[in-house]
Order: structure tokens, then sequence, then C-alpha cells
């Protein structure tokens, strides 16, 4: 070596801008070369036993112990669970550790064993391992069966194989495999299973519910003294009062202990006395629950699971509105009206529309008084809005109370009952103002003049004047006998339904069909209808009248006995004035003597 070759060189390097592109000198590798000659049958069927049994040996090995270890976990969560009452939680993640501990061991060893057996070098190593004395001639026989790269003289070839092979003749292969720990895993498996199966069998039905603890189904830790907690989880109104109860089975103590906890993490433990008549329950009456709790109840060794006393608020209504709907003949138009004037008109419809303090799932309206109960209907977005109609009757309904579900299925308890008012719909009034005399005498050709007057509160819708012919003979009848149909005419009341009406009608007797005779008499009264179609009609008649048909003379003999009775009234008038007067006078003009006083 010179010293110039001590001098590091520098690496030439392309010029700027310019790439050089890599290089690939692929790797020779000469061809593989057949073999022609394969394993001795005999000895291929010893080296394929002796996988086959290597394979067996160890799998079954193993899976001996994953059953041992599997049992003794389940035992060591059994024994836990029992001890500290494991809740859902852990047993989820023990169960769920104890299946991932098997799976990972399973996936590590048994599965790859049972699925890659040992191939035929694997199987002559095992046999050079255990007879050092073949010297590699086993592995030599196996690998001279597969393709190699180079050629081998085929008689040297065939020389070590039938060497190696008559060698093997009276060898066991299958003592190449030990089974000394194989049986030793079984045994501590059976013993470990009998010894589990035993305690099960010693234990059960405690065991057996532990068991299925392990694979989470619902079952109680087996204790001494079971708690069956009667109670169990509700739901209160707030402010109520609450029965906790437990029955105790198996050892019954002679008191237990309850544990409430509320909801602001206040703990209270409470001694729990047997019942008089059954020693076996034990009960707990808390008053006037105010707010949510939980609660567990012990009895000797035995704890009840926790539950829950919800209180929730009672439903009511916050806020109600009404409005009255008029019937339409009246012609009014709606009103609001407060819960405080429900002063209603008879055939009237009431709308409700309330908001209550929580989501309804049921509300009805009872009618006090008439024994009846509506649905409400119950909307808006949070389902606390109630509407109703109420359809007012004539009579008997004296108010209205609302009935309350909630979601929890509180009731709102005692109803608040709303007053209400009726105000009938009165009959309308008539009144006949002329004639004033109860019977007059009239001819054929008179035409005589009625007068008259209605009124109705809201509205007449007819006035007619109703008469029917009578005869002499039937005032001495008897008054129980069926009376003639009467006959109408219709006075015309103008447009709509008027509150007051006054008129006259001349009553031509001559048109009267069928025609009316002298000595007929005519039974006649007003007749007043109003326009309730609700609730009514109101109908009301006047005082009767009679109208007697006469002739021409007994008409002017009855017009000069009314003369003399005017002038007769007349004459009785004038000399009661003129005596009167005289007396005036007699007062005024006469004098009185006045004693004096006595002298003293």
């Amino acid at each position: 070596m010179s010293v110039l070759d001590l001098i590091p060189k520098k690496k030439k390097t392309a010029p700027k801008g310019v790439s050089i592109p890599a290089i690939t000198v692929p790797r020779y590798q000469p061809p593989l070369i057949p073999s022609n000659n394969p394993v001795p049958p005999r000895l291929l069927r010893k080296l394929t036993a002796l996988g086959r049994r290597f394979r067996f040996v160890n799998a079954t090995e193993r899976l001996a112990q994953y059953i041992a270890i599997a049992v003794m976990m389940v035992t060591l969560q059994m024994f836990l669970d029992w001890l500290i009452n494991l809740n859902v939680f852990f047993r989820v993640l023990i169960l769920a550790g104890d299946i991932w501990l098997l799976v990972f061991f399973a996936r590590k060893q048994l599965l790859p064993l049972l699925k890659r057996p040992p191939n035929l070098e694997a199987c002559a190593l095992m046999v050079e391992k255990h007879w050092p004395r073949f010297k590699g001639r086993m592995i030599a026989t196996v690998q001279f069966a597969g393709p190699r790269f180079t050629a081998d003289s085929p008689e040297l070839v065939e020389a070590v194989q039938q060497e190696t092979d008559a060698r093997t003749v009276a060898l066991d292969f299958g003592a190449i495999v030990p089974t000394r720990l194989l049986k030793r895993r079984i045994w501590i498996a059976l013993a470990v299973v009998t010894i589990w199966a035993g305690l099960m069998f010693i234990t059960a039905p405690g065991s057996i519910a532990l068991l299925e603890r392990v694979f989470l189904w619902p079952a109680k830790v087996p204790r001494k003294t079971q708690v069956i907690c009667l109670s169990g989880n509700k739901i209160i109104p707030t402010g109520e009062s609450v029965l906790l109860e437990a029955q105790a089975t198996g050892i019954i103590p002679s008191h237990g202990r309850i544990t409430l906890t509320d909801d602001s993490g206040r703990i209270q433990e409470i001694t729990l006395d047997p019942e008089k008549d059954h020693s076996d329950r034990f009960s707990l009456k808390l008053e006037r629950v105010s707010q949510s709790l939980t609660y567990t109840i012990r009895l000797n060794d035995g704890v009840s699971d926790t539950y829950e006393v919800k209180t929730v608020p009672r439903p009511n209504v916050t806020s109600i509105d009404c409005e009255q709907v008029y019937p339409a003949y009246t012609g009014l138009a709606n009103v609001k009206r407060t819960v405080g004037n429900l002063a209603l008109l008879a055939g009237s419809q009431l709308k409700i529309h309330g908001i209550t303090n929580s989501k309804i799932v049921k509300a009805s309206l009872k009618l006090v008084g008439v024994d009846k109960t509506l649905p409400l209907t119950i909307g808006g977005t949070d389902g606390n809005e109630l509407t109703a109609t109420i359809d007012i009757p004539a009579t008997g309904l004296t108010g209205f109370s609302i009935q309350l579900t909630n979601q929890a299925g509180i009731t709102s308890g005692d109803e608040t009952q709303y007053r209400i008012d009726l105000i009938p719909d009165h009959p309308p009034t008539v009144q006949l103002t002329y004639p004033e005399r109860l019977q007059e005498l009239y001819t054929l050709k008179a035409k005589p003049t009625i007068a008259f007057v209605a009124s109705d509160d809201y509205g007449l819708a007819k006035v007619a004047l109703c008469y029917r012919v009578v005869q002499d003979t039937e005032a001495t009848a008897d008054p129980s006998a069926p009376q003639p149909p009467a006959k109408r005419i219709e006075m015309d009341i103008g447009q709509g339904h008027p509150q007051n009406m006054k008129n006259r009608y001349v009553w031509d007797l001559a048109g009267i069909q069928p025609p009316v005779a002298e000595e007929m008499t005519l039974e006649y009264w007003m007749e007043a209808e109003d326009a309730n179609n609700v609730t009514g009609p109101g109908v009301t008649d006047s005082e009767h009248h009679t109208i007697k048909i006469v002739s021409d003379i007994e008409k002017k003999a009855e017009v000069m006995n009314r003369l003399m009775d005017s002038l007769s009234s007349i004459t009785d008038i004038s000399q009661s004035q003129e005596k009167i007067n005289q007396d005036l006078g007699t007062i005024i003009q006469g004098k009185q003597d006045v004693p004096k006083p006595a002298a003293k």
C-alpha cells in the first residue's frame, strides 16, 4: 500500500441538473433440480405418525391446562362475588378479562400447533435428537427427497436412504414424544374439575346462582338470609308518605338496617323492626318525602339491591282560560270568562284552555251535578296544554273539575272544583192591552182592534193571535173535555228577532174561515215564542179573552147599557162633588166658640 492510497478520493457526482438512473443487477439463482429419490415408504409412514403424535400430545396437554385454569378462574370469580357482591360492571369486566386471557394463550400456543403440524424435516430432527447415533443420516434422507441446487449421485443417495430405513425398522418412534407431562396435566385437570363439581353439588343451589352470576344471568348472591324487597322502585308525589317493606327467608333476624341516601348525598341508617303479625317482614314508613332517595335493606348477612324512591310533583293546572260561546240565536259575540265568574246561559258552550306544570298523558273533565266525564285534548310541544268544550245544559250542572295523570303515573289528587251558575233563557212575556174587558160583544160587520205587547230577553221568533170557536153550551160542559183546536194568525215581527214588540191588529170578523154566525163565541189570546232552538223554544200565552157575535139590536142595547152605566157614574160623581163642596163651605164659614182660660 502506498501513501496515495491513504488519501480519500473525491466521489464523482453527476453535474447539477443531470440525474443518473439506478442500475439494478439481477441476482443469480441456480435452478432447482428435482429429486428422483423419495423417502422410503416405511420411513415416511413412521415420520408422519410421529408428527401426528407430537401434535396430539402437545395439543391435548395444553387443552387440559386451559381447562384447569378456566375452572380455577371461574371459581375465583364466584368466591369474590360471594365475598363482596360484585355489581354487573365488575362481573362483566372480570368475565371479559378471563375470556381475553384464554383466547390470547390459545392463539399463541394451541392454534398454531393445530394449523401448522410439524413437517418431515422437523420430525427427522426430533429423531436425530432422540438417537444421536444417526449422525445426520435421518436429516439427509429427508432432504435428499426434495429438490436441490446441486445434482448428487443417485446411487449414493439411494444407498444412504436404504441404510437409514433399515436402521429404523426396529425403532419405536412413539417413544420420542413423551406422555408423562400430558398424563400429569390431565390428572390435574380432572382433579380440579372433580373438586369443583363436588363443591358445586354440596353448596347447591347457592353455587348454581353464583355460576349464573359469572355468566351475567340475573341471580342473587346466596346468603344465609335472603332479602326480598317488596316495595322495590317507587314513584310518589312530592310530600307524600311511602312504605318501604322487605321479607326475609332462611334465617330470620330480630331486626335489620335500611340505608337511605338522598339527592344531596346525605346518608342515613335506620333500624328496621319486624311487623307485629309477620316476624319475617320488616317495614319503615317515611313521612312527607320531599326529595328523591335510594335505599338498601340489610337483614342478617343478606343485602337487597339498591332501589329508588323518586318524588314527582303532582300534576296540576297552573293557568286556565275560559271562553263562553253564546247560542247563535242570541246574536251575541263570544265572551272571555274567569273561573271565578262562570254564570253561563243554558245552551251555551264553554271552551277551556289550560296549562299544566308537567307533561300529561291522560286528562279528563269531570262535570259536577250531571255525573259525566269528558276527555281533555292534550297538545303542545311539551304535552302540557289542555283543551275541551262543555255544552251547558239547562239544569243539573253545578261545576267541573280537571283530573290529570302525568307520565310518571301520578294523578292530580284532590281536584279543584270550579263553580258554574246556570242562567236559564226565560220564556217570553205577552199581554193583551186592548180590549181591556175580558168579554166583548161584536157584530159580524165589526173589525175589532187587538193591541198587545211582547218581550223576550234574547229575542222573539213568533207572535200569533190564537182563537177558537166555542159554543155557549160549552160553558156548562165538563172542563176536562178536550178543547177544539185553535187557529193562528201570525203577526209581522219585522226583521231579525226583536226583544220588545208593541203592535195592533185589526181583526176582520167577517173574514174568519169557516164563517162564524151570531150567538157564537170566539175565545182568543196572544201567543209569543222565542228564538231558543237549543234548550227551548219558550212559549207563553196571554190571558184569554172572548168575543160574542151578536145582532145589531143586541149591540145597540149593549152600547146603551154602557152609556147608562157611564151616566150613572157621572151622576154619582157629581153628587159626591156637590156634597164635598157643601161640607167645605160649612167648615170655612162656620164659627166655633173657643172657651177662655180661667183667671188666676
